[in-house]
């Protein structure tokens, strides 16, 4: 085999239990939710999976699959019927070049995380986040409905066998069943399924040696390494679970982290740049002799080699960088890894407007991902002479579209080619937005597209004989008209960030809650050990989604103080006077922070409008503040239909 002379170990040729992969590269099961109702493959499911395995990865799960018949997101390999459509996406795999790989679950516990009908666990015990928020209370299994589990586990891989995947992986981890049973903190049995590690264990091996009865494939068993709930999973106690699972006959260890409630591991929320939690995934390695997959915060792969370099693993798995770019692998091999589109790690499009809304699976920062009823980048029959003025997340996007389209393009920016992705990135684990800010760099650098390094005006696009003009200026910081704002001791958010979030103050007072408001509140609190309180006017605080959980858990573990329904009114001999349902309260701070939130900037379409007969559009920000894949989808879509 040829050697690798960008990525030498992630290029090396592996085997599992005799199954020779091409690589050490797998694409973990994130999911399509592009499933029929019943949870047979849909026709975009397959052209899901071909893409996937032209990807390069040397292994592609896709969606996992239920054991047994009910509603979730994911597929079936319930019954014999579904052998035959299942088979296509295991053809499929194979004739594209990679390993197929089948996943089964049952996901428990979680089956009110994934849109499931059968809510099932351990115990009658659920997250109480979700309890607190309208969720249900498990149904707990008899020892008889444990047993027919075993059977349906071992029947399902067997299906998975006939029709052509090649390596089956059981997921007992991140809150599923059988990680149900495994968490002290889920498991309050008194029978043999519970109380010992021994007994929390015994559903699991039960099920590996079921499988091995009815199958010759290679078998993985996915497991959280720690799941980080208050008295849940240790990584203590998972290594030696993965040791049972090695005694049982299970080939290869499969680890990720955390639980779909515990979101800021399973999901890498606020993660620093970099693979998670490696010092204890070195010790599940250590203890085990057969292959350790891991994903968790492999973004690029250079942290994909320094992982196999560094003995800490024997496959890397990416799972939301593969929705960022499909092609991670190939670009890697080829050695373009600067041409990887980078997941920023917010699990908008793939969790809060993906499998949590009953959706397809989205990424924010790759709208054609699963668009399959056009080309991704149409070519046009009639180029246009195309303005776009700003150079933040959506207008890079509209910029890089309409080149790709044929169209010719002048992308006019006067400060940086990414815009407020800089001051986006300043906290440690935001990182990767501002990867995403010199990705679009280096991509409109190598593009047709040609930069101007100044701010355009109406006239310049008056005189430019532009056929059509987006506008993608970005917003601008709401300003506060109230009393004592411009003393010493007060600043705003955004310029807090630009100075590194340097305050020399001791108690501080951030005030909005929205997703800046807690990054200052939290670099404030983790970085530098202020005493921080964030307030907001509403009810609770406007964090959307499981980003939103992932705020409000650091904030708490950072001790934050929180208060809402306090409208900041004054500041009085530089204290915050808020008007709250007490009356007027003064708050003893050092410092105030301001985080208003931001407007519009579509003022610059009428403008050009008065003196300039071109099509404008406004996109991103400039025509409403919300989040990077708005901006990016929207630029996109501006760009196609041009």
């Amino acid at each position: 085999m040829k050697k690798n002379q960008h990525f030498p170990k992630l290029f090396e040729r592996g085997y599992i239990a005799g199954l020779e992969i091409k690589n050490r590269i797998v694409r973990q099961p994130m999911g399509t939710e592009l499933g029929n109702p019943d949870g047979s493959p849909s026709w975009a499911t397959v052209k899901a999976y071909a893409e996937a395995a032209d990807g390069g990865a040397g292994i592609v799960y896709m969606d996992n699959a239920g054991v047994t018949q009910f509603h979730h997101v994911g597929l079936s390999i319930a019954s014999d019927p579904y052998i035959g459509p299942m088979s296509i996406l295991a053809k499929t795999l194979k004739h594209h070049g990679a390993v197929p790989g089948l996943q089964i679950v049952h996901p428990g516990r979680d089956a009110a995380f994934v849109a499931g009908d059968d809510l099932i666990s351990s115990s009658r015990v659920m997250w109480e986040p979700w309890y607190e928020n309208g969720g249900g209370v498990p149904r707990e299994l008899t020892i008889e409905e444990i047993h027919e589990f075993v059977e349906a586990f071992g029947d399902a891989a067997e299906r998975g066998q006939r029709a052509g995947f090649e390596i089956i992986d059981v997921h007992s981890a991140c809150g599923v069943l059988l990680s149900n049973f495994l968490s002290p903190l889920n498991n309050t049995r008194t029978d043999m399924y519970g109380g010992s590690l021994h007994n929390r264990m015994r559903f699991l091996m039960e099920v590996i040696r079921n499988i091995k009865q009815k199958t010759s494939v290679p078998l993985s068993i996915r497991l959280s390494g720690c799941d980080f709930e208050p008295g849940g999973i240790t990584i203590e106690e998972t290594i030696e679970v993965a040791k049972a699972c090695e005694r049982m006959g299970a080939d290869v260890i499969n680890i990720t982290w955390g639980s779909h409630a515990e979101v800021v591991n399973a999901a890498g929320l606020l993660s620093p740049h970099g693979a998670n939690h490696v010092d204890m995934a070195k010790r599940i390695k250590d203890a085990v002799s057969i292959p350790v997959m891991l994903c968790g915060g492999i973004y690029t792969p250079e942290i994909g080699e320094q992982l196999l370099e560094d003995g800490v693993c024997d496959y890397v798995g990416i799972g939301k960088p593969a929705l960022a770019d499909p092609f991670w692998a190939k670009k890697a091999e080829e050695g373009r890894s600067g041409d990887i589109r980078p997941c920023i790690g917010c699990g908008v499009g793939c969790h809060d407007r993906g499998m949590l809304s009953g959706g397809m699976v989205q990424c924010a920062v790759n709208p054609t991902l699963y668009q399959f009823d056009r080309e991704y980048f149409p070519k046009t029959d009639r180029p246009k002479k195309v303005a776009i003025i700003g150079a933040g997340p959506a207008g890079s996007a509209a910029a890089l579209t309409a080149a790709e389209c044929g169209h010719d393009v002048t992308l006019f920016e006067g400060r940086e080619v990414g815009g407020v992705l800089k001051e986006a990135s300043v906290p440690v684990y935001k990182e990767d937005l501002g990867l995403l800010g010199k990705y679009y760099q280096r991509q409109i650098a190598k593009s047709n597209v040609k930069l101007v390094e100044e701010n355009a005006t109406p006239e310049t696009i008056a005189t430019g004989d532009f056929d059509a003009v987006i506008v993608a200026t970005g917003g601008k910081v709401r300003e506060l008209n109230l009393p004592g704002l411009d003393s010493d001791n007060v600043i705003y958010a955004m310029d807090l960030m630009k100075q590194g979030c340097q305050l020399d103050a001791d108690k501080v007072v951030v005030v909005g809650g929205g997703i800046v408001g807690a990054e200052a509140a939290l670099i404030l609190a983790e970085d530098f050990g202020k005493d921080v309180t964030i307030t907001t006017r509403q009810d609770n605080f406007f964090v959307p989604g499981v980003m939103g959980i992932a705020y409000m858990t650091r904030l708490a573990m950072a001790g934050v103080k929180t208060k809402t329904r306090a409208n900041l009114v004054e500041v009085k001999d530089g204290k915050p006077v808020f008007s709250t349902m007490n009356g007027l309260e003064t708050m003893d701070v050092d410092a105030v922070v301001v985080s208003p939130g931001f407007l519009p900037t579509s003022q610059m379409r009428d403008d050009i409008e008065q003196i300039a007969d071109v099509d404008t559009y406004v996109i991103g920000d400039a025509k409403a503040p919300r989040l990077v894949m708005d901006a990016v989808h929207e630029g996109y879509k501006t760009a196609i239909n041009l």
